[in-house]
């Protein structure tokens, strides 16, 4: 049984924490966990200014407290996450721990104005861009006692990613996932399943390349199948939407108890044990078969650099935070 320590209770007094996605769902009752911790900062994030005074409001009615900030930032704009990553910067805004959980599911094939599709982006790129543009903030946070903490919020659902056939002669791997003639519609029902994947993917490429001992837990956690609106997408027919009802009263935890899942890691001991692990049930577990396979490895390697040059491209900053923080693997 764990015992009352002061440092602990310090350091959770003195922490900051940002949750992304935090209007609804996992993501607000994460918030309402976190807060009630009562940390020096909790910084919310949501879609839009509307979205965030609401998200704000209802934390602090939640767990009765005032030290709460809200601000926009839109997972579906390269934009919003440069600006977001500005706001931070120019603020001089300090991160010990950093939850990216804002996500969605569509079985439907739609471009962002960035030129991507709307999962692969939202789910994928601009979760990698954050967490890498995060990471200079975190880092500078980090103590000799406390490591600083990223938490990128996957799901069990990557062991239900449908494999990758072909790859190995694919020129592009985001390229030829982002094409809309392979997007057929039964590759875009699995689509939710593959960013999943990706996420614990690349969680395994910048813990590899940080310094041991690192000065970042980065983590890829599953908070389980839950009371959420993550599927309100996929529920757009009749058949769908019993399908989901009916999972989710046979199966479902509640978001609270989801939730849990996602403070863990922001604020328990025992950080640099989980990191660059897959984390079930506030437990370190295995990733799915194919993510340890040989050619998940050579994929994870491949979408690591397609990534890079990617992001590089959309902010600069991606190729300076890579070589002064991460080695060459």
């Amino acid at each position: 049984m764990a015992k009352f320590s002061v440092l602990l209770f310090l350091c959770e007094q003195w922490t900051v924490l940002v949750v992304t996605g935090t209007n609804v769902g996992l993501g607000f009752e994460a918030a309402v966990h976190l807060a009630k911790l009562k940390p020096k900062r909790l910084l919310l994030t949501t879609r839009d200014e509307a979205k965030c005074k609401q998200a704000k409001q209802d934390v602090e009615q939640r767990s009765v407290t005032n030290n709460i900030e809200a601000w926009p930032l839109e997972l579906g704009s390269f934009d919003s996450v440069r600006k977001f990553a500005d706001r931070i910067e120019s603020e001089g805004f300090p991160i010990n721990a950093f939850i990216a959980n804002a996500s969605i599911a569509t079985f439907t094939y739609a471009k962002t104005q960035d030129g991507w599709e709307t999962t692969l982006q939202v789910n994928y790129l601009s979760t990698a861009l954050l967490s890498i543009l995060m990471l200079p903030h975190l880092i500078k946070s980090t103590t000799a006692s406390d490591t600083a903490r990223l938490v990128i919020v996957a799901s069990d659902a990557h062991f239900r990613a449908n494999k990758l056939k072909g790859v190995a002669n694919w020129p592009s791997i985001l390229g030829k996932l982002n094409d809309e003639e392979y997007c057929t519609a039964s590759v875009m029902k699995n689509r939710y399943e593959l960013s999943k994947l990706l996420q614990v993917m690349f969680v395994r490429e910048p813990a590899s390349r940080l310094p041991n001992p690192t000065p970042v837990s980065v983590t890829s956690i599953n908070p389980g199948f839950c009371h959420s609106r993550l599927t309100r997408s996929v529920e757009s027919n009749l058949v769908m939407k019993l399908m989901v009802h009916v999972g989710k009263a046979l199966l479902a935890r509640t978001t609270e108890m989801g939730s849990r899942a996602l403070v863990h890691p922001a604020v328990e001991p025992s950080e640099r044990d989980r990191h660059g692990r897959y984390v079930s049930c506030v437990e370190v577990a295995e990733e799915s078969d194919y993510a340890l396979s040989e050619e998940g490895k050579e994929i994870s390697r491949r979408l690591w650099e397609e990534t890079i040059e990617i992001l590089a491209k959309i902010d600069p900053r991606v190729n300076q935070i890579i070589s002064q923080h991460l080695l060459a693997r």
